[in-house]
């Protein structure tokens, strides 16, 4: 018998049926070509912007007298100099402030644009020059000017997220172009009061929440070590350009990661503050319930080449006597910032610092033990004592997974989808995004069993995580948050530990899109965010041929996360390895510490000169 959708319905029903799928199409057809428009619109203010940037540039090269008179000996050493041999030279009158910022202005047009590093977002070259002339005239009034000032005659870089005024800040999105501020925020003022010359935005993931700096508006941005490797994110833009020596010091932010993460990846130094330590506001606002996040909040702080150029900026970054002179209007009301003062930690002459080589919800290769290694045992040189922290499984466990919990809680990832305003998605992100849309029953009793049956135990570990809950359980996560916050700090206090080394990342610099399959390399970054104390980030070594490359139990495997991880080790030799160093919330100022005790030993810019 020949079935007959006139066997199922009547002529009215059928009618009716015909009616409604007509709709259904009209509808779909209606919000096809709709989405089709905006990527049109958007795919051209994209190109338009670009194109915008190019020939600013150009038109700069072409009306500007950019020889800086001074000899190539010369150039290249103030590429690798420090904050303080800067100042040095301009005292010593070996060059002048222009000179110094058109090295750098030069260095920038030769390896950062977008026909080579892709590093920069935006240029503020003309209105950098008009100040390093005005800094000159005041230098030959008074010499000794350059020193009342942190940053006078030091070229500085800053993040896109940034509020300076005239600027966009864009996030990497499409419908924040052409909305430039109308003021600079805190973090652009403090560095303007203290006469620091901002002359380049850097590049950052579109939505500012992945490790790897790419976007639709400006690109992709490429490693100096190898081209072939991300610079991290989300201040990816800046660790590189602080590592191709294209700025003297800059400024990023950090809420999972996103100062050490690229600081690691380009083999630069980086400081993510405690929230106690300094203020949310000074960057552009994503919109609606991306705000909204109050168990973790973004940091910002420094990324340059040397810890002293760290203390510099944090240093001005902290200034409670020049916050107090900004306008009121643009002040955070919450917040007094507390100067740097090293005078209390001075006075321990002996530390006793903690180390932890791995975390077993994603094992690293052996190349980041062995840079935690050769972290202790300079500290150990230095007369320090070094103790292993052994952890309780459960708290362990509980600082690898309680950021993506609490990240993911509001579900099929629409706080950061509704920022997009109908752009589309970079394939970063398309794997995060799917996880956290399949519905928590699907998750939990058929997803979940099958990857433990298949033997993807990683991922069954962090699929747990990484849905929408409602608003009773996200309180219970909450409260397990600061249960756990409390544990570890009360941890380090019954052991006298003063602070903790452990490796930079989960891995070295990943290659391009490797982010999107190997988020939980993260967990080594994001579990400080969680717990909310100073991070920094240095260089140790460079990953070596033979064992570095292996993860030790994991060479073969049926894991996905490892053959992955496996294969971003293929070719890594020579990239960057960086370790962290955490402390207490409010104790920047031991961080740093350490960090300047570690670095007096390793020396690594001496014994791996910046590529590029």
């Amino acid at each position: 018998m020949k079935f007959k959708l006139q066997n199922l319905f009547s002529k009215k029903e059928h009618k009716y049926l015909f009616s409604a799928f007509g709709i259904l199409a009209l509808y779909g057809l209606t919000n096809f070509v709709a989405q089709y428009r905006i990527q049109r619109k958007y795919n051209k203010l994209c190109q338009n912007r670009r194109e915008e940037l190019k020939r600013s540039i150009q038109e700069f090269r072409q009306s500007h007298d950019l020889s800086t008179g001074l000899n190539a000996q010369l150039e290249r050493d103030i590429l690798n100099f420090t904050i303080a041999e800067i100042k040095q030279i301009l005292f010593e009158k070996k060059a002048t402030v222009k000179q110094v910022l058109l090295v750098f202005i030069n260095r920038t047009l030769s390896v950062a644009t977008s026909d080579n590093l892709n590093l920069i977002t935006d240029v503020n070259f003309i209105e950098a020059i008009q100040e390093a002339e005005r800094q000159d005239q005041e230098i030959s009034l008074d010499p000794q000017i350059i020193y009342k000032y942190d940053l006078f005659g030091i070229p500085v870089s800053v993040k896109d997220t940034f509020i300076q005024k005239g600027f966009d800040n864009t996030y990497g999105l499409a419908s924040r172009l052409n909305k430039p501020a109308t003021y600079d925020g805190i973090q652009v003022s403090l560095i303007k009061k203290a006469r620091g010359i901002i002359f380049i935005r850097s590049n950052l993931p579109q939505l500012a929440m992945t490790f790897e700096s790419t976007n639709r508006i400006f690109g992709r941005s490429l490693n100096p070590w190898n081209k072939d490797r991300a610079v991290g994110g989300s201040s990816g833009g800046e660790a590189a350009l602080q590592a191709a020596r294209c700025s003297v010091i800059g400024v990023g932010s950090d809420i999972g990661g996103s100062i050490r993460i690229p600081a690691a990846f380009c083999g630069v130094y980086g400081l993510k503050p405690s929230m106690v330590r300094q203020t949310e506001v000074g960057e552009g606002v994503i919109e609606k319930a991306a705000s909204g996040i109050v168990n973790i909040k973004p940091s910002k702080g420094p990324l340059g080449r040397s810890v002293d150029d760290l203390i510099v900026m944090l240093r001005v970054l902290f200034d409670s006597k020049n916050y107090s002179e900004l306008p009121s209007q643009i002040q955070d009301p919450y917040w007094q910032p507390r100067d740097l003062d090293f005078t209390q930690n001075a006075k321990k002459d002996k530390l006793r610092i903690g180390y932890i080589e791995q975390f077993k919800d994603l094992l690293p290769p052996n190349c980041m033990k062995r840079a935690v290694k050769e972290a202790c045992q300079a500290l150990i040189d230095k007369g320090h004592e070094l103790v292993q922290i052994n952890l309780d499984e459960e708290l362990e466990h509980e600082l690898a997974v309680a950021f993506p919990r609490l990240v993911a809680a509001e579900g099929g990832f629409k706080s950061f989808g509704e920022n997009l305003k109908g752009e589309k998605i970079i394939e970063e992100y398309e794997l995060m995004e799917t996880g956290t849309k399949i519905p928590i029953f699907l998750q939990t009793y058929i997803l979940a069993p099958l990857l433990r049956i298949f033997g993807q135990k990683t991922l069954y570990v962090m699929s747990k995580q990484t849905h929408g809950l409602d608003v009773y359980q996200f309180l219970v996560n909450s409260g397990k948050q600061k249960r756990m916050n409390f544990q570890f700090l009360q941890y380090l206090k019954l052991n006298q530990i003063d602070a903790v080394i452990v490796p930079g990342f989960g891995c070295p610099a990943v290659k391009h899109g490797a982010s999107k399959v190997l988020p939980l390399a993260a967990l080594y970054t994001w579990m400080w965010n969680t717990v909310d104390v100073p991070a920094g980030s240095m260089p140790i070594t460079r990953v070596q041929d033979g064992e570095d490359l292996k993860i030790e139990g994991k060479e073969r495997t049926i894991d996905l996360v490892y053959i992955m991880m496996n294969r971003n080790m293929q070719n890594a030799e020579g990239l960057p390895v960086n370790i962290q160093v955490i402390s207490y919330p409010n104790q920047e100022e031991m961080v740093l510490r350490v960090m300047k005790e570690i670095e007096g030993v390793i020396k690594f810019s001496e014994k791996h000169p910046y590529p590029y």
